[in-house]
C-alpha cells in the first residue's frame, strides 16, 4: 500500500515538473544554431542546440523544414528582449542567470563586452544570440 501510495504522489507531481522546465528561457548563438554554417537552420540542428519544436515551426514562416538567417533575424527582433533571463529585474543578465540559461563562461565573457559582469541589452542586441 505504502509504494502505490508513492506512485500516486509521484504522478502528482510529474505535470509540475514537466512545466517547470518548459517554462525556462533558453538561449543559444547563431554559430551554435547553424553548426554546418550553410546559412540555414535544420530541424536537426535545432534540436541539437535545444530548441523545441514548437518554437522551430515559429519562426519557419514559409513552413518549407528550415530557417533561414531572414526568418531567424526577423524572429531576433520580435524578441530579443533580455527580460526572460533576467530573473532578478535588473536589466542586465549576471553570470548566474547566463549559465542558467545555457551560456557558457567563455560565451559570457565575450558578450560582455565593458568587462561590467554583466551583459546589458545593448550588448546582448549586438551579439549573435537569441532567446526562445
Amino acid at each position: 500500500m505504502k509504494h502505490i501510495n508513492y506512485l500516486f504522489i509521484a504522478a502528482a507531481l510529474l505535470p509540475l515538473t514537466g512545466y517547470s522546465q518548459t517554462t525556462a528561457p533558453k538561449i543559444a548563438s547563431l554559430s551554435t544554431l547553424d553548426a554546418n554554417k550553410d546559412q540555414k537552420i535544420t530541424k536537426e540542428e535545432a534540436a541539437k542546440a535545444g530548441m523545441p519544436d514548437a518554437i522551430f515551426l515559429l519562426i519557419d514562416k514559409d513552413n518549407n523544414g528550415s530557417i533561414s538567417i531572414t526568418e531567424l533575424n526577423v524572429h531576433k527582433t520580435k524578441n530579443n528582449s533580455i527580460a526572460p533571463i533576467d530573473t532578478d529585474k535588473d536589466k542586465k543578465i549576471s553570470k548566474a542567470e547566463a549559465l542558467k540559461a545555457g551560456m557558457t563562461e567563455q560565451e559570457f565573457k565575450t558578450l560582455d563586452k565593458d568587462n561590467s559582469g554583466f551583459i546589458t541589452q545593448q550588448e546582448w542586441d549586438t551579439s549573435g544570440w537569441i532567446i526562445w
